[in-house]
């Protein structure tokens, strides 16, 4: 019973990923015994979040359960299908001997799913992009199979064509599909790690927090910094469940600390996809319900330009988090165009300054204003202001002068593992004391 929990879906019973890969290398090596090709589709389901929103987590998860219903119903009992992520679906078909007979079993499954679902007495139709890639005439191992079904569901979803097959022309980008592929295969190992740079009192210089930033341990490339890969994730929508892993594996290390009497704060950032994603909030419920650290002590981070893309609907997504007593702090506050009107509105505990005027404070005056007026907006507003990108002692000194709460940067500290972070607070601890 627990292998099968371990090797399945909880809500279809689908084979989850584990099992799908496991039987997609199983499913080669019988070709190449027996010299039969075979095919692998990957289907995601096309705006499975408009399902979400209007039919509610309840109503997603019946059509999740129907279409996996569906989509045995179309297949053989030698054919596998599994439920590989959150609306998407790998299907081997061994013995499948060219693009006609994939196309034609595609075919026959969207056929299929567009017959009408009745969820909550309403008729639903949905619609999926499908991409399918052949053994041994597109990859010959498992991994590059995938990723080239992968690639090739992207370009039936990016052409709205519903079926694609994979080609070369998929190859011109080859290494960001490759980052990619392994890049999902990281968030699901829990291989990437985290970086925890200081937030420090203004004036006093007292540790108040940290801010969590992810790095990507790479086995080929070394350490990779978010520029490398957080591009990457947003296009392939795997910075959903990045953020997840990130948000609880700071939290994790945050509980850590307290135990040790080391109580800090912790920012996390999130994207405009972090917000719309569904899983957010039930995310952050379990997490502060997992560890002992008060909801106060985490802060969210969330750029200025994704609040204001649509205030009302940022406003649906942060109010919960309030209600539970988490902090909000806007990221690189004087990029974007923030009224006056919605900075008020918004329920916010921070400005945090972008570190393109904090580091030009010294050389350049009117960023030194900017700065200085950034602060005294913050304090009429109640709240805290921020400051990032410290990487001078005459920027530290002139913040402390004009009032500023809080700052970070690499003259004050950079970004440092777990460990080294903790080496880098005792020592600095045991020289104020």
């Amino acid at each position: 019973a627990l292998e099968h929990l371990a090797l399945h879906d909880g809500l279809t019973d689908l084979p989850n990923r584990t099992l799908m890969f496991d039987r997609l290398r199983q499913a080669i090596l019988a070709s190449k015994r027996e010299h039969h090709p075979l095919a692998l589709l990957m289907m995601d389901l096309d705006r499975f979040k408009e399902i979400n929103d209007t039919f509610g987590h309840h109503g997603g998860d019946d059509v999740l359960r129907h279409v996996s219903a569906r989509l045995k119903g179309q297949l053989r009992e030698s054919d596998t299908v599994a439920r590989v992520g959150g609306d998407e679906f790998a299907i081997i078909l061994p013995g499948v001997v060219d693009e006609a007979a994939a196309g034609a079993t595609a075919g026959r499954i969207l056929q299929a799913l567009q017959e009408p679902l009745m969820i909550e007495d309403e008729p639903l139709e949905v619609r999926a992009s499908v991409g399918i890639a052949l053994f041994p005439r597109h990859a010959e191992d498992a991994d590059t199979l995938l990723r080239r079904a992968d690639a090739a569901m992207y370009e039936a979803k990016r052409a709205g064509a519903g079926i694609a097959f994979y080609t070369l022309e998929h190859d011109v980008d080859s290494s960001s599909l490759t980052l990619t592929f392994e890049l999902r295969r990281a968030i699901e190992e829990n291989a990437l790690t985290l970086h925890y740079q200081p937030v420090l009192r203004c004036g006093s210089g007292d540790v108040v927090g940290v801010e969590a930033l992810v790095r990507w341990p790479h086995p080929r490339h070394g350490m990779l910094p978010p520029v490398r890969f957080i591009p990457l994730a947003e296009q392939s929508r795997l910075i959903r469940p990045l953020g997840r892993r990130v948000l609880e594996a700071a939290v994790q290390q945050q509980d850590r600390w307290w135990r040790e009497g080391i109580t800090l704060r912790m920012a996390v950032n999130l994207s405009i996809r972090n917000l719309q994603d569904p899983e957010l909030i039930p995310c952050v419920t379990r997490v502060l319900e997992t560890y002992t650290v008060p909801p106060e002590w985490l802060t969210l981070e969330i750029t200025e330009s994704t609040l204001m893309a649509d205030a009302d609907e940022t406003l649906k997504v942060l109010a919960p988090l309030k209600a539970m007593g988490v902090r909000v702090s806007i990221d690189d506050f004087g990029t974007g165009f923030s009224s006056l009107a919605n900075l008020k509105r918004l329920p916010i505990d921070e400005l945090k300054i972008d570190k393109t005027f904090v580091t030009e404070m010294p050389a350049k005056k009117k960023d030194g204003l900017i700065v200085r007026s950034t602060i005294d907006l913050a304090h009429a507003l109640g709240l805290v202001a921020v400051a990032e990108g410290v990487e001078e002692a005459s920027t530290w000194e002139m913040l402390a002068a004009q009032g500023c709460d809080l700052a970070q940067g690499y003259y004050l500290c950079r970004p440092l593992p777990a460990a080294e972070f903790v080496s880098w607070y005792q020592a600095r601890s045991s020289k104020a004391a």
